[in-house]
């Protein structure tokens, strides 16, 4: 492949991952006015970012096997036109449910079209040398779409409304398709063709997640020690529990087992999962605080919350890939962690009702962002290392999954931890501190799991930024 052409795949697939990131942020910033404009309740607010986060989570793992069995481009594509119809049709709701809906809607385009895109990358950069730089692009721009999305976010909810935060989508989904010709097809291999795909086992991971972030979502109405509370979560566990026997059993799995069981990819993936915790109820937690609290306007916030983003956009960019060329990814996952726990016990303790943004946001949120930038790419090398070239789809929308399913589960859980505070009596300024304080504890624990799992001799792989 020529040096134009490669660089337009480069450019084709990153900006897909901008937008999949891009679409889960974008709509943190507006929160407060779609609640106004739909009737949503507190804890039903949750769905606009969930409902997308669950979708993906619980369908990656197909869509990875999907793109791995039926071709690369052909699942990329099918994806894009999926997230694209919905961001069009979620611009015209006018309901919670139709917007939780389209939300979905895009969740699962994003499945879709995600691990497609990184397996394309995979195929476009086969060279270890090359692919390290690749790989360093995409976790850039993943970052940047973060960042990118707080922005737009507040400037588009102020200058247009929040229904542009969805529309926007369009032209660059209808943009990336019309120029999807130039991708290579990434045909199936002959192996992974020859399988079936494990439906079952998508709606079985896909149903343990909804129902897991629907047990917080409902304790607004019944209690966090409610009964059916403790119901919820035990039938959201057995699901997934039921998942991980039926990828046992069957013969084209999903999941194979003896994959997730590898210490470095079992490993990178549970410190992806409790890290994932934290980021996305910090980023909502904060804004929603600086808009109810500060009383912040949308592009007010979404300025605020550029310390944070930007730290960890040059920290995955730059800081964590130098360091991984240097010491290996264990000692840059623990330091990472390290510094993502401190930055967010600091913001913990720093939200109250009379604080200003330079005291009570920018020191914790600083250091929180310098942490989980540095670790993201270190567990994301993590989690592909020794992988076949076949399964690389699967290891893809392993990461993510476990990513977009931390983050619902510990937004859901940080939303219900700060809604029981202020119905016991509390400010709501102490319920947005004990719900940071509780995506804490996730962390450290992932930084325990990290310290104990993963191989006391991690590679050193060369990552170009």
């Amino acid at each position: 492949m020529n040096a134009p052409r490669w660089r337009l795949c480069l450019i084709l697939l990153c900006t897909t991952q901008f937008v999949a990131l891009l679409d889960f942020s974008i709509t943190m910033i507006p929160l407060p006015q779609i609640q106004e404009s739909l009737g949503f309740t507190p804890g039903a607010l949750q769905w606009v970012i969930n409902a997308y986060g669950v979708a993906i989570a619980g369908f990656l793992l197909l869509g990875g096997r999907a793109a791995d069995m039926f071709g690369r481009r052909r699942v990329f594509l099918t994806g894009l036109m999926l997230f694209t119809a919905g961001s069009l049709l979620g611009g015209f709701s006018q309901s919670p449910a139709m917007l939780i809906a389209t939300r979905a809607v895009q969740g699962f385009g994003a499945a879709l079209f995600s691990p497609a895109a990184f397996s394309l990358l995979l195929t476009v950069f086969p060279e270890q040398k090359e692919r390290n730089r690749a790989l360093g692009a995409w976790t850039a721009v993943a970052a940047s779409g973060f960042v990118g999305g707080l922005i737009l976010g507040g400037m588009i909810t102020d200058l247009m409304g929040w229904r542009w935060v969805l529309w926007i989508n369009v032209p660059v989904g209808v943009l990336v398709m019309v120029s999807a010709g130039h991708l290579p097809h990434g045909r199936p291999d002959t192996k992974t063709a020859a399988r079936r795909l494990d439906v079952w086992g998508a709606l079985l991971v896909a149903a343990g997640a909804a129902i897991l972030v629907f047990a917080f979502a409902n304790s607004e109405h019944v209690g966090l020690s409610s009964p059916t509370t403790f119901a919820l979560v035990a039938l959201a566990i057995g699901l997934l529990a039921l998942f991980v026997w039926v990828e046992s059993m069957v013969e084209s799995p999903l999941m194979p087992i003896p994959i997730f069981w590898r210490r470095m990819t079992g490993g990178a993936n549970l410190v992806s999962l409790l890290a994932n915790t934290a980021l996305g109820p910090t980023f909502v937690v904060v804004s929603l605080y600086m808009q109810e609290i500060l009383g912040f306007t949308a592009t007010q916030t979404g300025w605020g919350l550029l310390p944070m983003a930007t730290a960890f956009t040059l920290s995955s960019a730059w800081l964590g890939p130098f360091l991984i060329a240097r010491i290996g990814t264990k000692p840059v996952i623990l330091g990472g962690m390290a510094l993502f726990v401190v930055g967010l016990a600091m913001l913990g303790i720093s939200l109250t009702s009379d604080a200003s943004w330079a005291a009570s946001i920018l020191p914790g949120t600083l250091i929180a962002g310098m942490g989980y930038g540095a670790a993201f790419p270190a567990w994301t090398v993590a989690g592909i290392e020794g992988i076949d070239a076949a399964d690389h789809g699967l290891a893809g929308g392993m990461l993510t999954t476990t990513q977009e399913v931390g983050s619902a589960v510990g937004l859901a859980a940080g939303v219900a931890v700060s809604i029981a505070v202020v119905a016991g009596g509390g400010s709501a300024a102490q319920g947005f501190s004990y719900a940071i304080l509780v995506s804490t504890c996730m962390v450290a624990a992932g930084l325990a799991c990290a310290a104990l799992i993963l191989p006391g001799k991690a590679p050193v792989v060369e990552i170009a930024p």
